[in-house]
């Protein structure tokens, strides 16, 4: 029997709320949504949403899965797992215990090492950039058509002479000075790509689970303690593997 993914297991502990509990979350979440992200509705609330991505390994891909010719750290492996089951990165990042940014580092290089196919959407590949610290705050904005090519350059030169002037200022503070984008923008932007780093640590069918007493809850609490002190050592080796990751070659 094929086993559930982990984010359907997610999704069923929020399935099994009342309809009346369903309905307040849908709505505060769908309004505080387009609340923050109203100018990026199009990329960041869509119902093409990058997370939704199933990645696609090519031939080397396929190759490099069963060969290990390469050697690359364990991690390009089970990322090359889910692809090859046709997980999405949503999926893949929840089953692994990754952070999205980490999902994101290893997408990208395995693309860079021709291991994944091309994503046809440009948003895709360049959130994914972004997320992966790839790409600036800046190019990112001229992806998402917020400045053009020209605003951008413009930054960029008066940035470099502010730093000869001994005045170093960040890209996206001059082109807020120059009037380009707005605090909002910039904050959305940088809130989305901090939250990439923070990994989601789910409970699953942990809502499934009625306490009979007190200290059966402590217990459950306890565990659940344990098990996130745990991940976290697990996240903090995975990133410094990640390090080196970003230095591999071709």
């Amino acid at each position: 029997m094929a086993q559930q993914p982990i984010s359907e297991l997610f999704l069923n502990n929020i399935d099994i709320l009342p309809l009346w509990v369903k309905q307040v979350l849908y709505l505060k979440t769908r309004d505080k949504l387009r609340e923050e992200l109203a100018e990026f509705l199009d990329v960041l609330v869509s119902d093409n949403l990058m997370q939704y991505f199933a990645p696609k390994l090519t031939f080397a891909g396929k190759s490099e899965l069963d060969s290990r010719e390469r050697m690359l750290p364990e991690e390009f492996y089970t990322f090359f797992k889910g692809c090859a089951q046709e997980h999405d990165l949503f999926e893949i990042t929840l089953s692994n215990y990754w952070t999205f940014e980490q999902t994101c580092q290893i997408f990208c290089r395995s693309i860079d090492l021709q291991l994944i196919d091309l994503p046809k959407d440009e948003s895709i590949i360049s959130i994914a950039q972004f997320m992966a610290g790839k790409i600036r705050t800046g190019e990112m904005l001229k992806r998402l058509h917020k400045i053009d090519v020209m605003q951008l350059e413009k930054a960029l030169r008066l940035q470099k002479m502010r730093e000869a002037e001994g005045k170093p200022v960040k890209t996206a503070e001059l082109m807020i000075e120059l009037g380009y984008i707005t605090n909002k923008d910039i904050n959305i932007l940088l809130a989305f790509k901090n939250d990439a780093k923070k990994r989601f640590v789910m409970g699953v069918g942990f809502s499934l689970v009625k306490p009979t007493n007190d200290e059966e809850t402590q217990t459950l609490v306890r565990g659940m303690q344990k098990e996130i002190k745990r991940l976290d050592e697990e996240n903090r080796l995975l990133k410094n593997r990640l390090r080196k990751i970003l230095n591999l070659k071709n």
